[in-house]
């Protein structure tokens, strides 16, 4: 069986990573199909959004620490990582579609950075999220160090960075600004899933235009985040469903968004 499960639901995309033995520790073949899929999406337009979930207990303990595969690659490890976990959170930040994150337990080390690549996280109670790395004299990789900073701010970054083994749970992970919603663990597939229908089924380009907004915000001055905003506004306007969605609003009916 495949370490990621495929699933296309009409406008939406759904992958489970499917190692739940290994508390879905990322495989060379997971972080492949998983790059895969979202570039098809980039390229192909084959989806219009994207629910990432974990089988089993865990959403994703990170690197497979068993065997002795770390320690060949001591050498190795930088091409490696950019070839690797590193292309496939690029291309889920820069995927121009929603990307939701079903956080059903624990996510460590790059299942952490893997879960912080999402658009929005939606949280069971018992989910928690563990840097991990310097257990084991290793430092942030998988873009953490880039989502931390900007989603928590460089205090809470670092503290989570240098004391790795502590969890942040759900509820804190809620308060700090990391996830969009906590659920009850039984609740969490039902509520992720209604939330990814919905942004699947929404205006797909003018999605993708507020993704590259909030992006670019962070890093950027006021200045320049106006002028980015009037072009991706003069975008938006040319869409096909910028039309549509006035007009449902002045019709006071749903609107029927074809996502282009």
């Amino acid at each position: 069986m495949s370490d990621v499960l495929v699933e296309k639901e009409g406008n939406l995309l759904k992958l489970t990573l499917n190692r739940p033995a290994q508390m879905n520790a990322l495989s060379d073949e997971m972080k492949q199909v998983v790059l895969d899929e979202v570039m098809d999406v980039i390229t192909n337009k084959s989806a219009r959004a994207i629910l990432l979930s974990g089988a089993g207990k865990g959403f994703c303990a990170g690197a497979d620490l068993q065997g002795d595969s770390l320690a060949s690659r001591r050498e190795k490890i930088e091409g490696y990582m950019m070839a690797g976990v590193n292309k496939m959170v690029q291309a889920l930040h820069e995927v121009p579609v929603p990307v939701i994150v079903a956080l059903n337990g624990p996510a460590a080390g790059a299942g952490c950075g893997l879960a912080l690549a999402g658009d929005l996280i939606i949280a069971s109670q018992s989910a928690k999220l563990v840097t991990a790395f310097s257990r084991i004299g290793a430092v942030l990789d998988g873009g953490m160090s880039w989502a931390l900073t900007h989603k928590v701010g460089p205090a809470r970054a670092m503290g989570m960075a240098m004391f790795g083994g502590k969890a942040i749970t759900a509820q804190q992970a809620l308060e700090w600004g990391l996830v969009w919603e906590v659920v009850e663990d039984d609740k969490l597939q039902e509520r992720s899933l209604e939330l990814a229908r919905t942004l699947a089924d929404g205006p797909t380009v003018a999605l993708g235009l507020i993704k590259r907004q909030i992006a670019y915000a962070q890093n950027n001055s006021i200045a320049d985040v106006v002028r980015f905003e009037a072009a991706c506004q003069a975008e938006a306007f040319r869409s096909e469903d910028f039309p549509e969605g006035v007009t449902a609003f002045q019709q006071k009916r749903k609107p029927n968004f074809l996502g282009k």
